[in-house]
């Protein structure tokens, strides 16, 4: 058996291969969201490959259904093994709700899940699979372009470790406000969220910047830059 997952966010979409009778991840890759059109339309896929997509960008799930046979969508109020406790279940995103199961079933419950994607998420987990909410950040990317294009001087910078966390130049005080400063609003977002939920919590990470910035926060317990993938997994062998 072979399984495309697809997770379409809105800077970058990831695609994982599963294969095999334990459906191992053989192989995963990404694709700028803005060109994935033109991607899909060239790239060839076999006809007999599952698909299984989460994706927070509407407008690219009309071409993933062009190119592919019956794929599945992720619902965000649909995900089993996942209850959510929020006012509107629906507008969630279903790259959140996917990694809240991943982590639930990898870690176990009480959990904080990070996913350092163009926004930057916080989710809570229940021991018992509740998705209790959450907060969402700018991401650093974001951050990092905004500076850039709102400035007149300040240039686009690779985001990289700072050398020190006081800049000897422009260069050097953009990645220290970035690196430092968003591992600073990372751990003090965790004792703020323990400090209203009154339970402890292990804090699992993922996405593309997490394992940048858990070197410079004390508060994150775990890495997993596949999460969103195994998650979009662990639903297909429910649905299947």
């Amino acid at each position: 058996m072979k399984l495309l997952a697809i997770d379409v966010g809105n800077t970058s979409t990831t695609f994982g291969v599963f294969e095999g009778k334990d459906l191992a991840l053989k192989k995963k890759w990404d694709v700028e969201t803005i060109l994935l059109p033109a991607y899909l339309t060239k790239k060839g896929f076999s006809d007999k490959i599952f698909v299984i997509v989460s994706s927070v960008v509407p407008d690219i799930n009309r071409f993933i259904r062009k190119k592919f046979k019956k794929p599945i969508f992720i619902l965000p109020d649909k995900v089993p093994g996942i209850t959510l406790k929020v006012k509107k279940p629906a507008e969630v995103g279903a790259d959140r709700v996917v990694n809240a199961l991943a982590a639930r079933n990898m870690f176990g419950g009480n959990l904080i899940v990070i996913d350092f994607g163009s926004a930057t998420t916080f989710d809570i987990v229940s021991e018992s699979g509740e998705y209790q909410g959450g907060a969402i950040a700018p991401g650093i990317g974001f951050g990092r372009d905004i500076l850039h294009e709102r400035t007149a001087q300040l240039p686009l910078v690779k985001v990289m470790e700072p050398k020190s966390v006081i800049g000897k130049d422009t260069h050097e005080a953009i990645l220290s406000g970035l690196i430092y400063g968003y591992a600073s609003l990372v751990d003090g977002m965790i004792t703020r969220i323990l400090t209203e939920t009154g339970k402890p919590a292990r804090v699992v990470a993922t996405g593309g910047f997490a394992r940048l910035i858990k070197k410079y926060s004390s508060k994150i317990d775990i890495i997993d830059e596949d999460l969103t993938l195994k998650g979009l997994k662990m639903v297909f062998e429910k649905e299947k």
